[in-house]
């Protein structure tokens, strides 16, 4: 639902409009007009506009332990499935009124974690792929088939990251050069006006009138004052002379002596490990879809595998993704993907071939996204529909398969701050839930209605027929 531009109120009933829905003439005459009024639009009347509000709070985990809330999906029962990484690996599982039901141990930490068309729970933790039955007991565990290249990938990476080091430092060099080089030339200047000075006091003592002892003395001090200030500009004019020889020769650090400090880069293991970080994970009927560090070093890339994590492939590279988050949801309308940096989100094949994108960044826009990086996560609810979830404001919309705007959600109080807020919605839609990472909970927003016609959420969706045929 769009945010009005005014609201018409008379007796116990308003109607809200857009205020291109009214001309000047209009507006007038309703204001005009007996009992009616008529105001602004205000942020009351929006948040009046949202599906569904902020119910209560599903506490995860003890703020005082060294646990961590790291993830969490909604399965077909209505359960929350949460992940928790610190001493113990596990999966804590909870009803939708927040009573924990059990502890699922797992043999990883938990990155990344959703639930299949069939009930299956997917996993992805440290480089490592884990599928689990409806009950929690794993049955498969695997490695995560980008690990495969993800040594010699490293090798490459960290040469790049060498090669950007020495640039970085060879420019921040010619940076200083240029700057101690201005320096010396104003020294030279300022010598210049003082020989300029210093000659006219001898010229003036040769040819001019003769001056008493006082005013002899005065001019005497003149000049000794005017040779001192040229003597140390010559000195520091000598010694920027040699921090500028000292740094073209790669012998200076910022200060001008010592070594150049050139970053040390890192090991392969730890770019390794980089790679194995999985940032998202979730299942259609025919694959299963994970989004990890890209093996360039820039960005995420997106692998497919089958249902079993057999006949991996990279289908997506490099895709760009802000505070280190990337998240990817496929069902079998496509491959959705929460491109963060770009304020949209983009639907792909499951070869990876671009369908359609919607959204822009639009401050106040109901299709928009605000913020540095929105949407940073999304979500499937009934009928296939689309859910965006934007940290900071904490705001979650609806949009249709094809990306067409249906109702803003709602808004819960977050932390503010670019991180991960994944989001996940009851099966019948009647729930919302979104992740605080930051407090260690899941926030629960109810409706304060019917849930919504899951029809109604597949409108439009004739457009993505294509997508079987990539499939």
């Amino acid at each position: 639902m769009a945010i009005p531009a005014l609201i018409v109120r008379s007796g116990d009933r308003s109607l809200a409009f857009h205020s291109r829905m009214l001309t000047a003439w209009a507006i007038l005459m309703l204001a005009s007009a007996g009992g009616f009024e008529v105001r602004p639009a205000l942020a009351d009347d929006a948040a009046q506009s949202a599906t569904h509000a902020q119910e209560r709070l599903i506490k995860v985990v003890n703020g005082n332990s060294r646990e961590k809330l790291t993830t969490f999906a909604v399965d077909r029962q209505g359960r929350i499935i949460a992940g928790v990484a610190g001493e113990k690996s596990l999966l804590r599982v909870f009803n939708s009124e927040g009573d924990q039901l059990a502890e699922w141990p797992l043999p990883v930490p938990p990155e990344a974690v959703n639930v299949g068309p069939k009930g299956d729970v997917y996993v992805g933790g440290a480089g490592k792929l884990l599928l689990l039955d409806s009950e929690g007991a794993v049955t498969k565990v695997c490695e995560a088939p980008n690990l495969a290249g993800a040594k010699d990938a490293a090798v490459v990476i960290q040469k790049k990251v060498k090669e950007r080091a020495q640039q970085d430092v060879a420019a921040k060099q010619q940076e200083r050069i240029r700057t101690y080089a201005k320096r010396l030339a104003d020294i030279d200047k300022k010598i210049v006006v003082i020989d300029r000075e210093l000659k006219a006091i001898a010229d003036e003592a040769s040819t001019g009138p003769d001056f008493d002892a006082k005013e002899e003395e005065q001019r005497d001090q003149e000049r000794k004052g005017l040779l001192k200030k040229r003597a140390a500009l010559i000195r520091l004019g000598k010694n920027l002379k040699t921090t500028i020889a000292a740094t073209t020769g790669n012998r200076g650090n910022a200060s001008g002596q010592g070594p150049a400090a050139e970053p040390e880069p890192p090991s392969i293991d730890q770019l390794v490990a980089v790679q194995a970080r999985i940032a998202s994970i979730s299942a259609s009927t025919k694959d299963v879809f994970f989004a990890c560090s890209s093996s360039t070093g820039t960005g995420f890339d997106v692998w497919r595998t089958d249902l079993d994590f057999e006949q991996g492939r990279k289908v997506g590279e490099s895709l760009r993704g802000c505070c280190g988050q990337m998240d990817v949801q496929a069902n079998d309308n496509g491959v959705y993907v929460a491109e963060n940096t770009k304020h949209r989100v983009s639907c792909y094949t499951r070869d990876g071939k671009s369908v359609l994108d919607f959204g822009s960044r639009e401050r106040g826009s109901d299709a928009g996204f605000d913020g540095c990086c929105n949407p940073m996560n999304v979500a499937f609810g009934p009928g296939r529909s689309v859910y965006t979830a934007e940290a900071g404001s904490g705001r979650v919309k609806r949009f249709s398969a094809d990306g067409t705007f249906m109702e803003l959600v709602g808004a819960v109080e977050l932390v503010p701050g670019c991180k991960k807020v994944s989001i996940a919605v009851s099966p019948k839609g009647d729930r919302v839930y979104m992740l605080d990472i930051t407090r260690g909970h899941i926030v629960v927003m109810a409706s304060s209605e019917m849930p919504p016609n899951a029809a109604a959420s597949s409108l439009r969706t004739d457009s993505l027929s294509s997508l079987d045929a990539g499939r």
